[in-house]
């Protein structure tokens, strides 16, 4: 019987994770899809992040739950694919065409924040974050 008992409590104690609330605020239109990438240090910035979400567009704010996010440290990046490309779109100079947002809402200024400008926290508790979308122009 014990062996059961430690079966049954082993799994759930290191199954632990997260959800992650994100709140993007500012989405112009219902265009395309939010889509959001919760990246570690060495992802962040590329599509290989740890979890992704993807949700219609909807003018105004857009909240997306993230669950099973391990704890740890990540940069939360967000676009809205107007086009469904999957891609986020850029102009000739490499400007972003689509709106996009970080966590942690950092200044923009020449090219993307660093990891640590939009670092946040993710412990064992369900965590809510906000960002707001930028717009760049066409």
């Amino acid at each position: 019987m014990l062996p059961a008992l430690l079966a049954a409590w082993l799994p759930a104690r290191h199954a632990v994770a997260a959800t992650l609330e994100v709140t993007v605020h500012g989405v112009r239109n219902d265009r395309g899809q939010i889509r959001i990438g919760v990246c570690r240090k060495a992802e962040f910035l590329s599509e290989a992040c740890v979890r992704h979400a993807v949700v219609a567009a909807r003018a105004g704010d857009v909240r997306v739950s993230i669950p099973d996010v391990p704890p740890g440290q990540y940069g939360v990046a967000v676009y809205q694919d107007e086009d469904g490309s999957g891609r986020l779109k850029r102009n000739f100079f490499g400007k972003p065409r689509e709106d996009l947002g970080f966590s942690r809402d950092p200044a923009l200024g020449l090219g993307p924040p660093s990891f640590s400008r939009s670092a946040i926290m993710v412990g064992v508790s369900d965590i809510r974050i906000a960002l707001t979308l930028r717009h760049f122009g066409s």
